[in-house]
């Protein structure tokens, strides 16, 4: 069975920086119980969500459209300016001449490039060497 997290509200995410694991802690409250979904990302490389939200708890503030695999090249070159501006302050942490180069050098270790795409809010890409979807029965606590 396949886990869908779309429409899902992501309703907190963390950074593990050591462990190199980013965890994004989703709920989809259109059904009783609502469902309460992980989505874990592991041997992260490098990341970046923009246009987080805070919310009230009652209006979602981060809705998904979906997390899938997409394509490096294309991820890239939809950042571009963004890596432009961070590559002078060491962001993503390669050295590289072009995206081409960068994009190999990030798959190179078994790297895959992952799209998260929201509705509202949380919106970026993970590159990471796993993506898994994890069900709980309840909320998270998340310190």
């Amino acid at each position: 069975m396949s886990v869908s997290v779309h429409d899902n509200w992501v309703y907190a995410h963390s950074v593990d920086y050591e462990k190199r694991r980013v965890v994004l802690y989703t709920i989809y409250p259109h059904v009783q119980p609502p469902e309460y979904t992980d989505v874990v990302f592991d041997g992260v490389v490098f990341h970046h969500f923009e246009q987080q939200k805070i919310g009230n708890g009652v209006v979602p503030a981060n809705v998904l459209f979906d997390v899938e695999e997409a394509d490096p090249m294309f991820t890239l070159n939809e950042y571009k300016e963004l890596l432009a501006r961070g590559r002078n302050h060491g962001w993503p942490g390669q050295d590289y001449d072009s995206l081409e180069n960068l994009s190999a050098r990030l798959t190179a270790s078994g790297a895959r490039c992952f799209r998260v795409s929201g509705v509202c809010g949380l919106d970026g890409f993970v590159f990471a060497s796993s993506l898994q979807f994890l069900t709980r029965s309840s909320r998270a606590e998340v310190v």
